[in-house]
């Protein structure tokens, strides 16, 4: 199965270019300890899952506490990147998705997700030559998501393309306030354009959208959820470790089984929705 580790080729970046000294060093140990205890470490076993939360937090605590001394700036993305790659570490034991490990024919991790295709002719010429296939892409933090290889062919003019097609994407937020909830909505309705059946999540840490919003005021929001993983807002506190609680694991098994549930239901049947008596919420 095609995957990537976004934490971990931040720090083999770092070492390779020469910025080695002792903390990097401890931090690419524990690094990978963390890795291996959490590819081990089965979220099918809810023990197991727990456990492996638990090492998020201890991991995630140290490299928080390293950002807020200012041994990494925020550009560097060391804090962030660890909840992409947990997702990876979360969702692979999934029943659905292991059985096709084996194939690759499944790709989990940050991607270039396709959203929609259009055709863009320079010219009438043109237009009559070529199939002018102009094809629009969102980067993503975290998906489920297949390759599709596309020949598409107009009077003997052929144009090739290969594109990521997520049936799940995550978007990982350290808080959201009410900016980032507004360009995470514009994001999902870009996604769903070419991608209706896909599941558009939004995982934060922190809540930080002001109390008179109201989610289901926002007419057809094209957001499926969002969870807020340490159960709390953000205070003026928010930088502070001491002031965190810690990643709730009851959120985590939460969007465990809300993915899980997702990926082993019927997405589309005209005839089951018929005979059931309801055409869209299926």
């Amino acid at each position: 199965m095609r995957r990537n580790y976004p934490h971990g080729t931040l720090i083999e970046r770092k070492i390779s270019n020469g910025e080695v000294d002792s903390i990097l060093l401890d931090l690419s140990q524990k690094y990978k300890l963390w890795s291996e205890l959490s590819g081990v470490l089965n979220s099918e076993n809810n023990n197991e899952l727990e456990k492996k939360v638990c090492a998020l937090n201890e991991y995630k605590n140290f490299v928080d506490e390293l950002t807020y001394n200012k041994y990494f700036i925020m550009q560097d993305k060391m804090s962030s990147s660890i909840m992409e790659e947990f997702l990876f570490y979360l969702f692979k034991d999934i029943p659905s998705i292991k059985s096709n490990m084996s194939e690759g024919l499944i790709y989990m991790g940050s991607a270039n997700a396709y959203t929609d295709l259009s055709f863009a002719p320079k010219n009438l010429k043109d237009f009559l030559t070529y199939p002018n296939i102009f094809i629009n892409y969102k980067n993503q933090d975290f998906t489920i998501s297949k390759l599709i290889k596309c020949l598409f062919e107009c009077n003997g003019c052929q144009e090739y393309r290969e594109i990521i097609v997520p049936t799940v994407a995550v978007e990982c937020k350290t808080f959201i306030p009410s900016t980032m909830l507004g360009q995470s909505i514009y994001e999902a309705q870009l996604l769903k354009q070419g991608n209706p059946y896909s599941l558009y999540i939004v995982v934060a840490e922190q809540n930080a959208l002001s109390d008179d919003v109201n989610l289901k005021n926002i007419k057809n929001i094209p957001i499926d959820e969002i969870f807020i993983l340490r159960k709390q807002k953000r205070n003026s506190m928010k930088n502070k470790i001491s002031d965190k609680k810690p990643i709730d694991y009851q959120v985590i098994k939460e969007l465990y089984d809300f993915v899980k549930d997702y990926l082993n239901k019927e997405w589309f049947n005209n005839q089951k929705a018929t005979e059931r008596g309801r055409l869209i919420r299926f």
